[in-house]
């Protein structure tokens, strides 16, 4: 059982991916120490926009490149750069006229947006030619950046959310044009390569699937602070370091990896092996590491934070939930990613947007009865959006449907 588990891509990719998680959650708890609640519910916030915009901004271009194998050359590259500035401009007027970010946070939004935009694309290139090692580390970059700055702001008494996010800024920017160079020294392929512009049709069906898909996995980020206060959201910022962490680590390991291996499986039958070995050897950590967020992330919360911030039952029952339907989602979306023609790609987008109105509609439904009712609000927009995956997913798994077949992709 121990060999099979290690011999799971999804969870050496998780493994890898913990240790990003790792410095994710022990950033946050220190920046939730040292900084004041007003001050850590705005560093809250920007994050959750730039993991929205960081991961929409290549505008479905590195989704494509994952998606064929596609190696990153000149005109890619560009294109790539080209919507990660366009995507960085208009997250930094959003912010601006939606979050009424004062300048310096906005700044810092865009130039955090515009390097998540180059490393994508750069990750997505790895990820394409299956170096699933490298393209990890590189989509870990951004948690790595957390940690550093969390230990500065420790370290030097920074207690403001523009400091704080002026040096993230600059932190990822160094690590972007790091691994964009690295990347280059690859060299260019002697296989002809489709286009950007080419292959515009089925990047803009992945872009808006992806943007539904990175707004709905932050959308507490964006909602709780508006709907219940800044400190609720600071509060959130903890149960993402001590409850969500894990769960967010095993989707990103699942889709990251199921994705290419989809893409080139023979036929039904070995498609639905895949999937379902996949998911039964994330059973084991999966519910391991639910009972043990259960028990251990009321104390550590209290003790790490000095009984600033006290986690209920309710709310870590609640982001329990939505953990689980978050992974389940990430299994049946790969299905369908890895395995769907334009069309049903479409269909899948038009999914993820209405139900993310769901939750939307559910999050303020929910305000009434305060921060508790929100999250369970959102919840209910993950359990919709489960439900209607699974109705698109099941023809890729189901032999009666020979139609829905596709020809694999050459190696």
């Amino acid at each position: 059982m121990l060999r099979a588990l290690l011999r799971s891509p999804s969870l050496r990719a998780g493994a890898a991916m913990g240790l990003g998680g790792l410095c994710f959650t022990v950033g946050g708890l220190i920046f939730a120490r040292v900084l004041p609640t007003w001050e850590y519910g705005l560093v809250s916030l920007v994050l959750g926009i730039v993991s929205v915009a960081g991961n929409t901004a290549p505008l479905g271009l590195d989704q494509v490149v994952g998606r064929h194998g596609i190696r990153l050359n000149g005109r890619w590259r560009r294109a790539s750069l080209g919507a990660s500035v366009a995507t960085a401009l208009a997250t930094a007027l959003i912010g601006g006229l939606v979050y009424h970010l004062a300048p310096a946070l906005i700044a810092s939004v865009a130039v955090i947006t515009l390097t998540l935009g180059m490393t994508q694309s750069v990750a997505a290139h790895f990820q394409g030619q299956r170096q699933f090692g490298i393209a990890v580390w590189v989509l870990q970059l951004m948690n790595g950046a957390i940690l550093v700055i969390a230990l500065v702001a420790a370290a030097v008494d920074l207690d403001t959310a523009t400091g704080v996010c002026g040096l993230m800024a600059l932190a990822v920017l160094l690590a972007a044009i790091v691994v964009w160079w690295l990347q280059r020294r690859e060299g260019v392929t002697a296989r002809a390569q489709p286009s950007p512009w080419a292959m515009r049709g089925e990047a803009l069906s992945l872009a808006t699937m992806q943007a539904a898909g990175s707004i709905f996995l932050q959308l507490e980020r964006l909602l709780v602070g508006p709907l219940v206060g800044l400190h609720d959201l600071a509060v959130f910022g903890v149960l993402a370091a001590l409850v969500s962490s894990p769960f967010r680590l095993l989707q990103c390991a699942v889709q990251f990896t199921l994705i290419p291996r989809l893409r080139v499986a023979e036929d039904v039958r070995a498609r639905r092996t895949l999937v379902w070995r996949e998911g039964a050897m994330m059973a084991v950590p999966l519910v391991i590491g639910s009972a043990a967020i259960w028990f251990l992330a009321p104390l550590l919360a209290h003790w790490l934070l000095a009984g600033r911030y006290d986690l209920s039952a309710a709310l870590i029952t609640v982001m329990l939930i939505s953990g689980w339907l978050k992974l389940l989602n990430a299994f049946l979306t790969s299905v369908i990613v890895g395995c769907g023609e334009e069309r049903r790609l479409g269909w899948l987008s038009v999914v993820c947007w209405v139900t993310l109105g769901i939750s939307t509609a559910g999050a303020f439904a929910g305000a009434p009865w305060g921060f508790v009712g929100v999250l369970y609000g959102i919840a209910i927009g993950w359990l919709a959006r489960c439900l209607l995956t699974l109705w698109l997913a099941l023809g890729y798994l189901n032999e009666s449907r020979p139609y829905l077949r596709i020809t694999p992709q050459p190696k």
